[in-house]
């Protein structure tokens, strides 16, 4: 299994620029094959903080889902707000156990 996580921060209230693009994002991502987990969270101490949380079965399904049509949708709509940095790790999972 393949995980991502990281953080996008974007100037002052360009989130609102992309909510919908992201929200539209996030659901079409579910849907695919290999997708185990994808979400978005905006921080409850920054909003203009984005969290990215991904879960993928394979490099082949993360390979699939950056080509896909609403990815590049996606970073087109991306391209038109002001970021500030960001930050995303791929880890690779040997082994899963639930905590709770």
């Amino acid at each position: 299994m393949l995980l991502i996580e990281g953080w996008l921060k974007l100037a002052a209230g360009e989130f609102e620029k992309v909510r919908d693009q992201g929200i539209a994002m996030v659901q079409a991502t579910n849907q695919e094959e290999g997708c185990l987990h994808y979400s978005f969270a905006q921080d409850i101490a920054d909003p203009d903080l984005i969290r990215i949380s991904e879960r993928w079965a394979s490099q082949e399904a993360l390979a699939a889902h950056s080509a896909s049509a609403h990815m590049a949708t996606f970073n087109k709509a991306m391209g038109s707000v002001q970021r500030e940095g960001a930050s995303l790790m791929l880890y690779s999972a040997e082994e899963v156990r639930k905590l709770m």
